[in-house]
């Protein structure tokens, strides 16, 4: 019976973390527990920077959960060329991030993405 229970108290939670776009707010919850939810769902939330243009998506940035996310635009020269660096600093990051390029990468090959971590 126990283990009947811990699987449903398990599937519960799972449920309320993982399916955000179902309840903004739960009712049946108190605020505190509503707040403290919220918090968890912000925690294990994977946060995206895209970079779009008039023809598309030229990149997008999955970010795991972090700290803090500092965006800064650059200007460089790399081989003659002129290129636009969207510096990512990712302020203590707890997982892997990725870059996707979009299908207008090859409209504006000249946006790059950099990501940066800092080390404590």
């Amino acid at each position: 019976m126990k283990k009947l229970l811990l699987v449903l108290v398990f599937l519960l939670v799972f449920f309320l973390i993982f399916c955000p776009q179902v309840f903004s707010c739960y009712k049946f919850l108190s605020p505190e527990s509503n707040a403290v939810l919220e918090n968890l769902k912000e925690k294990f939330r994977e946060k995206e920077i895209v970079l779009e243009k008039e023809e598309g998506i030229v990149w997008i940035v999955v970010l795991s959960p972090n700290d803090e996310v500092l965006i800064n635009q650059l200007q460089e020269e790399i081989e003659g060329q002129m290129y636009t660096i969207t510096e990512i600093t990712v302020i203590n990051s707890k997982g892997e991030s990725r870059i996707v390029w979009g299908f207008a990468a090859k409209e504006y090959p000249y946006n790059i993405p950099r990501l940066c971590f800092p080390l404590d």
